[in-house]
């Protein structure tokens, strides 16, 4: 019976998805410890002084967007 129920915790408690850490400041997602004033999460020093964000944006992924870019011209 004990079993049953500790491994019914163990499920339970992997089904459950912790939302991602934001910065009170800039609210971008925090990827490594954050820096906690008065109960608030920031992603740098920078934040919690209340700007400007001092983040190097090293940890997270670059998004590459290729396509031309068409410019309407109007002719006079």
């Amino acid at each position: 019976m004990y079993a049953e129920s500790n491994n019914l915790q163990s499920k339970e408690s992997n089904s459950i998805r912790k939302k991602p850490l934001r910065c009170a400041n800039c609210d971008i997602e925090i990827l490594w410890s954050a820096t906690v004033v008065q109960e608030q999460a920031y992603c740098c020093t920078g934040c919690a002084a209340g700007g400007p964000c001092s983040c190097d944006y090293s940890l997270y992924r670059s998004v590459s967007i290729s396509g031309v870019i068409h410019y309407d011209i109007e002719s006079e």
